[in-house]
């Protein structure tokens, strides 16, 4: 199959292009270059860069008789847009969009195009039972465990205004656990240090919230979390508890696997 990622959460769209094509599948990724965070798709050399969503929906509608699948990564708007092409689709929700905007899932449901709705979490699915969970894929020949000396503390990557709320937290839960705290947005890691970085720290505290208003802690692990336990780090969650071992189900392959079976159905 021929498949098109439109965004790139959190690196999702670029690990499973990169497996899809390691399985015998064309895929690639385009997105907003101002949205390049953490350089997923530089990493991977799959990515196609554009200034602007009009610019993503021209590409499609150029190319849309090559694709025979589009995979929508909370790309609402686009969606909505390029329903028109009635190109075979999947529609990815990663997390704070449902939340925040339950309804968007029964639009998502009446498009023509749309024939799979993923969630990544499986808090999401109060918002959308009848969607398949897709275990977001963690590549496994870079996130392994690494004999480096670790600091005897838990590592955390948060954003500033969420510091206090972790301290927080850690002080009233586990009192005995030292952190260093780093802010990800002012102190941007690029992904293929990441290995390197959570292997040199003995723990990591995986304390993720909901942007709202108040803001809500998460009970699911992030992708850095994974990642963590891919290395061998015991993560403290959002649940409160310790996860000491990757799931294979997170395994890249086995993740682009279980994608393929859904949207082959």
């Amino acid at each position: 199959m021929n498949i098109l990622h439109i965004g790139d959460m959190a690196g999702v769209g670029a690990i499973l292009s990169n497996m899809l094509n390691k399985l015998g599948h064309r895929s690639m990724v385009i997105q907003e270059k101002t949205i390049n965070t953490f350089n997923h798709g530089d990493y991977y050399g799959n990515t196609l860069y554009v200034n602007s969503p009009e610019e993503i929906e021209s590409f499609v509608v150029e190319s849309k008789t090559y694709y025979d699948h589009i995979v929508y990564h909370d790309r609402y708007e686009l969606a909505l847009r390029l329903d028109r092409l009635h190109i075979p689709s999947s529609y990815v929700f990663h997390g704070n969009m449902l939340r925040q905007i339950p309804n968007s899932a029964k639009s998502i449901s009446n498009m023509e195009s749309v024939d799979n709705i993923f969630v990544t979490t499986e808090d999401l699915f109060k918002f959308c039972p009848s969607a398949e969970l897709l275990n977001r894929p963690i590549d496994m020949d870079l996130f392994k465990p690494m004999s480096l000396k670790k600091k005897t503390l838990a590592l955390t990557l948060t954003q500033k205004r969420y510091v206090d709320e972790i301290k927080n937290i850690v002080r009233l839960y586990e009192p005995d656990l030292g952190m260093f705290i780093v802010d990800r947005v002012a102190n941007t890691t690029p992904y293929e240090y990441m290995p390197t970085l959570l292997n040199s720290y003995k723990y990591y505290v995986d304390l993720k919230f909901q942007p709202s208003h108040p803001p809500y802690l998460l009970p699911e692990l992030s992708m850095t979390g994974l990642q963590a336990m891919a290395c061998g780090i015991p993560v403290y969650g959002g649940d409160l508890k310790w996860h000491y071992a990757l799931s294979p189900a997170y395994y890249d392959e086995n993740a682009t696997l279980e994608f393929i079976r859904v949207i082959e159905e």
